[in-house]
């Protein structure tokens, strides 16, 4: 019997130690796997582990470049386990500085807070390489046409805004032709002004006089061709006009858009009689020739000129109008040595102007018609709600500068005078476009980024080493600012930040 009773004692002691030390082992414990954690520079999504038993936990972090942690909070007092949590990571906007940020796990039970570091490494550039061994168009240039008909007139104050080096730096300017002399003198001050501050006037007739044409009205018709000399003097007689008031009058249009008859002035042509009056009478047209102002660059109008041995000789200028199309290039213009010029396009019902996306369609516009190999591009009206400057309506200032006059300004001061040349895509992005220029001095470049992701380092390398680089962006709050740029130690790159829905030019000067 004592022996019975000594066991059971015995059995008593070992449970109550058994119980005491599983209660031992149940001390609240939380540890990091990863103290630091290191990161690319794109954007990702990267990991931590818990380990933690018998304790609740929680996860904070100032705001930073990380974020959608999987699990904020999580563990309990019964169990002990490991918890994965994953979270996402933004690219890192430099490519010369690495950055981190601290990320705290609180030991609810105790208090007791563990530290993670999440580095990330300076951005890798994403590269593109100019290479100016391939060489396409020169570009004469950008600019619109002076405003007639139901539009506010433009101010001499407004062509020096717009057409100054040190304004928006414009240097085309189209100009109607109007049947009836006593007209003529209406656009002498403005387009005298422009041609002072370097540009260069495209003059274009919506309609012959009306007593050469089958209607005798400015409306509908065509020209007679009995009248084709009569047509010839009638340039001419222009021409000489604004001469001898200073205005140079560097290019002729026979007709703006032949292959439709509107409400208003107008004058139709056949594709044949095109051909007969550039051929038989327009070598005695004492300015260049451009044929023919067609409503979607229809080639059908100047095919046959650039074909016919004798009248190539008459033409010069290839132009036409993007309404319904026509953006693509004009390889047998540019075999016969023929500039090509965009002479009028608009979009006002569908883009009314003001706004930045609206402006950065129009900026893809301008970028295509490069890739195209156009030489020259005109806008419509100068002043508009949907154009360059505003005129009032719509909410615009009269007078102050619309988006796509910013937009405009890129091309018009870092492509003009300057040889087009190639340059590489950004690989895998189809949002950004980019054209290059060189000239003896620079090499310049504009570039679009359509998207809204931004491009914290893009490498541009150079065939040659350059001495200087600047960079000018506009965007939806900015206009042609000042932005970093830094040239690579041998001087033959540039790195750039190209921010999400962006207009960017850079000049390089050698």
């Amino acid at each position: 019997m004592k022996t019975l009773y000594a066991i059971l004692v015995c059995v008593v002691i070992l449970v109550g130690c058994k119980k005491k030390e599983g209660n031992d082992a149940r001390i609240p414990s939380l540890s990091i796997a990863e103290s630091e954690v290191t990161l690319p520079g794109e954007s990702g999504n990267g990991v931590f582990t818990i380990k933690w038993a018998f304790t609740e936990w929680e996860v904070s972090t100032s705001p930073g470049f990380i974020g959608n942690l999987s699990y904020l909070k999580g563990g309990g007092e019964e169990r002990s386990s490991t918890t994965r949590i994953t979270f996402e990571y933004s690219a890192n906007p430099s490519y010369t500085e690495g950055r981190a940020q601290e990320v705290f796990v609180t030991n609810k039970a105790t208090g007791e807070k563990n530290k993670i570091i999440i580095s990330q490494s300076a951005a890798a550039p994403l590269e593109v390489a100019v290479n100016s061994a391939v060489q396409y168009q020169q570009i004469t240039g950008f600019g619109g046409m002076n405003n007639v008909w139901a539009a506010g007139t433009l101010t001499v104050d407004e062509i020096q805004k717009m057409y100054s080096p040190d304004g928006l730096g414009y240097n085309m300017m189209r100009i109607m032709i109007w049947p009836n002399k006593s007209d003529w003198g209406r656009d002498v001050a403005t387009t005298l002004k422009a041609q002072s501050l370097g540009a260069r006037i495209l003059a274009s007739p919506w309609t012959p006089p009306s007593a050469l044409k089958s209607t005798k009205s400015n409306l509908h018709g065509y020209l007679l061709p009995e009248k084709y000399p009569e047509y010839v003097q009638h340039l001419n007689d222009f021409i000489d006009y604004m001469k001898d008031r200073g205005v140079i009058i560097e290019a002729v249009s026979i007709q703006n858009e032949p292959d439709w008859s509107p409400e208003y002035d107008g004058c139709e042509w056949s594709p044949e009689q095109i051909l007969d009056f550039i051929k038989n009478h327009a070598g005695g047209i004492k300015a260049k020739v451009v044929a023919a102002e067609a409503l979607n660059f229809k080639k059908m109008y100047t095919d046959p000129v650039l074909n016919d041995p004798i009248a190539v000789n008459n033409l010069d200028i290839a132009g036409g109008h993007l309404y319904g199309g026509g953006l693509t290039d004009y390889p047998l213009a540019r075999a016969k040595g023929k500039e090509i010029w965009m002479t009028e396009h608009l979009m006002n019902e569908e883009n009314d102007g003001m706004g930045w996306e609206q402006a950065l369609v129009f900026a893809k516009e301008l970028n295509d018609c490069m890739q195209a190999n156009f030489n020259a591009y005109f806008w419509w009206y100068l002043k508009r709600s949907y154009s360059m400057l505003g005129d009032g309506d719509k909410g615009t200032v009269m007078g102050e500068t619309l988006k796509r006059g910013y937009v405009m300004s890129h091309y018009a001061k870092y492509a003009t005078g300057r040889r087009r040349i190639q340059i590489g895509s950004v690989t895998g992005n189809s949002n950004v476009h980019i054209t290059a220029y060189e000239s003896d001095k620079d090499i310049t470049l504009v570039i679009l980024n359509l998207g809204t992701s931004a491009l914290p380092a893009l490498k541009i390398n150079l065939p040659t080493t350059v001495k200087t680089a600047t960079t000018l962006e506009t965007n939806e709050t900015q206009n042609v600012v000042e932005k970093d740029a830094t040239l690579g130690g041998d001087k033959k790159s540039v790195t750039i930040n190209l921010p999400g829905k962006s207009v960017v030019s850079v000049k390089l000067n050698k």
